[in-house]
């Protein structure tokens, strides 16, 4: 869980500019919901610290809505990571009648039933989950199924066998890697497999890529395809039950285990709608979209983040 403290007002006050004919400068906060699956990319960007960094000049953010220029400077503005957005998206419903600073940063689309209250403020990027491999581990050629992928990921299924590919060299057992930091045995939730740790298991940041491009053949790793993208060379991304990601289809959300990350608050803000405009504003612009980018970000439009090849010193090769 993430909650960062406010910088000081007065400080942040007192770093403004103040012309005599400016529009007043409004402090506010707000409050941004990331699902654990998506941490890696999100980080501390939506927070006061990433808004308005430290030692820098405080430049307020400036929206025109309904003809009434507003300039706000988010002088407590905090993140909270959770194991998903249900809980929130629930709460944030059903207390639409009375809407708060809050959005939720989403690592899926919409349901039908949602759109009616909820709306995508900014479409921000895509992801997919991702079994990997050794480049050279039998399951690279003959993939496994859903429901296999789904054992695997929840520490059901331990053998190669079990999961119908034959065992490689050195041993059948698997060794499951999951992405995250396994503090209090936590990692993040893929292959519709939960957050927590299953027994045997190890935590890795990178979800075991590491591992497996070094050639151990035990590793099976549930992680993203942002970060398994650059370990191409060295690295399979799984086929699961017949395909397997790629950056074409991963942008276009065509494979079944892509998502999209989008930026979600409710859809009648009534008062607090000059808020969250100047919010999205700076999750638009580019502090932001810098920050996203640097993070392994893959965007909707526009080039995705070269990957390395082996002559580079990099361990993948150029995505297609």
């Amino acid at each position: 869980m993430r909650w960062l403290a406010p910088l000081p007002l007065a400080l942040l006050l007192a770093l403004l500019p103040a012309p005599a004919t400016a529009q007043r400068v409004q402090s506010t906060y707000f409050n941004s919901i990331i699902p654990s699956r998506v941490d890696h990319l999100i980080g501390f960007t939506p927070t006061t610290f990433a808004i308005h960094p430290a030692g820098q000049r405080v430049v307020p953010i400036a929206v025109r809505v309904g003809g009434r220029r507003y300039r706000f400077v988010f002088d407590n503005a905090a993140a909270v990571v959770g194991p998903s957005a249900k809980l929130y998206l629930r709460n944030m419903l059903r207390a639409r009648r009375f809407p708060s600073p809050q959005g939720i940063f989403l690592d899926r689309r919409l349901k039908r039933s949602e759109r009616r209250h909820l709306r995508v403020r900014a479409d921000l990027g895509r992801d997919a989950d991702v079994l990997v491999a050794a480049r050279s581990h039998p399951a690279c050629a003959t993939g496994v199924s859903r429901a296999a992928a789904r054992g695997i990921a929840r520490g059901s299924i331990r053998t190669w066998a079990a999961a119908g590919v034959p065992a490689p060299a050195g041993g059948n057992a698997i060794a499951l890697r999951r992405a995250g930091s396994g503090v209090e045995r936590f990692v993040e939730p893929r292959f519709g497999a939960g957050v927590e740790l299953p027994r045997g298991a190890r935590a890795a940041t990178d979800g075991g890529l590491a591992e497996a491009a070094s050639g151990d053949l035990a590793v099976a790793g549930v992680t993203s395809w942002s970060r398994a993208r650059a370990f191409q060379a060295s690295t399979c991304a799984v086929p699961v039950g017949g395909r397997a990601p790629n950056d074409a289809n991963v942008r276009s959300l065509r494979h079944p285990d892509a998502y999209p990350i989008s930026f979600v608050t409710l859809a009648r803000l009534r008062s607090v709608l000059p808020i969250a405009t100047a919010f999205v504003s700076y999750l638009k612009g580019p502090r932001a979209t810098d920050s996203f980018r640097q993070r392994g970000m893959l965007p909707p439009k526009g080039p995705w983040p070269s990957v390395p090849g082996p002559g580079d010193g990099g361990p993948g090769t150029p995505a297609s």
